[in-house]
């Protein structure tokens, strides 16, 4: 009699929640805490056909008001089952907050390149199918390598093929170019100063900074020092400069470009949108280095007239014929994931520099002052040193003496690494865990 009544007071003062045939006794007063559930006045046990183990942790916090995630349960399922009984998030125990909101963080990235990805498939098949799969949506498929079929394949390698003897026609052509000078050089009479030493004569600075050489008298080296070394004309090969062992690489230029030309031409007349194609940044990359690669023809026809305008700029902008590397890869997952990161963490990575920016203007100004001038003749010059030194480079052009800026110098070092390995991570998760997404889906189709 006695086990029978204590029965039926457990009954009036308990509810049962049968969760996947386990049974969980619940307080009434502490039945309050799942705002999802609603208790019959005549029914005492419920069934629920939900996973035990994360109601294990929901059990608990009713009975003892403590919230966390297993840790042999996904935090996802747990936050669907949370949702489920109506328990918030923010309920969470401070020990469980970081692996709540590094699963988040993960699950928005995701979304975010889950959607893009979509609508550029979307835009794709759109496009497509506005072609009606003529002459020149299949023209544009090999272009852009949309498939694997054998022309695509085939023009792929060809396209592959005319940039890298591009960039590497201009590069060897350098090589050639600087042997000439030397050449040159030798049989000019200059080399008569080579194994000499040059002696600068030093002068007593009236400044107070002692002796210093004639060339830096003036103050800082950063303000002496030029944006480029040396005048284009004498870095890039042209005709007057070419002989017949060396004009072959202008020959292959010529080719070059003439392949570009057709290809963007080619691409303007078969995409389907023109205000789409000049929206993506590597179209705009090609129409930039093939005006660039044009613009030496200018320079070639000034040569020619005899003109005296200065054309460097046009010459410089050769330096952006690399760029088309980007076309090689663009189609690769790795790289799409890799742009996807670097605009998702921008803030991240925006805080890192601002983080780098205030260490290169706070130990520069000390170093300047504890260090000799010969050794940082400014703050602009300490700079330098402040940039590779915190980036972990370390040229070793200019090192501190005094025992203050090796001090100062250390604590540039220390405070780099640490800025660095703050931010870096972030941003590695994030190219992770998309990176795994992308593999895993590829696999599974």
């Amino acid at each position: 009699m006695a086990q029978t009544k204590l029965t039926k007071m457990d009954n009036v003062e308990n509810i049962t929640l049968n969760i996947g045939g386990f049974p969980f006794k619940i307080p009434k007063d502490a039945i309050c805490r799942l705002p999802n559930f609603t208790a019959m006045s005549n029914q005492t046990e419920y069934p629920f056909d939900r996973p035990r183990q994360c109601f294990d942790a929901i059990y608990n916090y009713c009975v003892l008001g403590k919230l966390h995630i297993p840790p042999t349960v996904c935090t996802g399922e747990f936050l669907e089952e949370l949702e489920f009984w109506g328990v918030k998030a923010e309920k969470l125990e401070k020990c469980c907050h970081h692996r709540y909101v590094l699963f988040m963080r993960e699950q928005e990235n995701l979304r975010g390149f889950i959607n893009c990805t979509e609508k550029e498939e979307d835009q794709n098949d759109a496009a497509e199918k506005f072609q009606n799969n003529g002459a020149k949506s299949r023209l544009w498929n090999i272009l852009e390598n949309r498939d694997s079929k054998l022309e695509t394949k085939a023009y792929f390698v060809l396209s592959t093929t005319v940039i890298l003897l591009a960039i590497f026609g201009v590069a060897f052509s350098t090589v050639s170019l600087t042997l000439e000078t030397n050449n040159t050089a030798l049989n000019s009479g200059q080399a008569s100063t080579i194994g000499t030493t040059e002696y600068t004569p030093a002068v007593l600075s009236t400044t107070g900074a002692g002796w210093m050489n004639e060339s830096d008298k003036n103050g800082s080296k950063f303000s002496e020092e030029k944006m480029f070394s040396n005048s284009a004309r004498e870095k890039v090969l042209s005709m007057r400069d070419a002989d017949p062992d060396t004009r072959w690489f202008l020959y292959v230029e010529h080719f070059t470009n003439a392949f570009f030309t057709m290809e963007l031409i080619a691409r303007l007349v078969c995409c389907p949108s023109l205000a789409r194609y000049f929206r993506g940044y590597l179209n705009l990359v090609d129409i930039i280095v093939l005006v660039a690669s044009f613009g030496r023809y200018i320079v070639l026809l000034a040569d020619m007239t005899g003109s005296s305008t200065n054309a460097d700029p046009l010459l410089y902008l050769q330096m952006l014929r690399v760029l088309r590397l980007l076309r090689i890869i663009e189609n690769v997952p790795a790289f799409k994931i890799l742009c996807y990161s670097v605009r998702l963490e921008r803030k991240d990575l925006m805080t890192m520099l601002l983080f780098l920016f205030m260490g290169m203007l706070l130990f520069s100004n000390f170093l300047y002052f504890v260090e000799d001038n010969e050794d940082f003749p400014s703050i602009p010059d300490a700079w330098w040193f402040s940039i590779v030194t915190m980036t972990t480079v370390g040229f070793g052009d200019m090192v501190p003496k005094t025992a203050v800026g090796r001090i100062i110098g250390a604590m540039c070092a220390l405070s780099g690494v640490l800025f660095i390995s703050l931010t870096i991570p972030i941003f590695v998760n994030t190219f992770q865990s998309l990176y795994l997404y992308a593999s895993f889906k590829s696999n599974r189709l």
